[in-house]
């Protein structure tokens, strides 16, 4: 006759699950997660190159967002060929042809802990 199998009984914060999101410290989930933000932008300011490299640094408690949840704008117009390197969070751009002389506006908005943190970020730089 088969021996009766062992019950364990666990309490919800004593279960672990080997498919489950993983977490850090404190019972935070590991991911797009935390506070996000956006740093390092360029340009700014007055510049002489007409095609200049747009460039920022998305960067996120845990692991930056994927590129999914990164929206870049230039000129009120949603960019969707641009650069972005999740292990290191760094965006950019470089326009099509030339720009105008004037100014130039840059938004990058970016999603991170299942869309429950968002960063925008929003400045603008001169063709001379």
């Amino acid at each position: 006759m088969p021996k009766p199998k062992k019950v364990v009984e666990q309490t919800a914060s004593q279960a672990t699950s080997r498919t489950g999101p993983k977490t850090k410290r404190g019972g935070q989930r590991r991911g797009s997660g935390g506070a996000i933000a956006i740093a390092s932008v360029s340009p700014s300011g007055n510049v002489s190159n007409p095609v200049p490299t747009i460039r920022a640094k998305v960067e996120a408690e845990g692991i930056n967002p994927p590129k999914s949840e990164v929206r870049m704008y230039f000129d009120g117009a949603e960019q969707r060929r641009f650069y972005y390197g999740r292990a290191t969070g760094n965006l950019s751009y470089r326009p099509i042809g030339m720009l105008s002389a004037g100014t130039h506006a840059v938004e990058i908005v970016a999603s991170g802990d299942q869309g429950r943190s968002t960063a925008r970020k929003s400045w603008t730089f001169t063709v001379s």
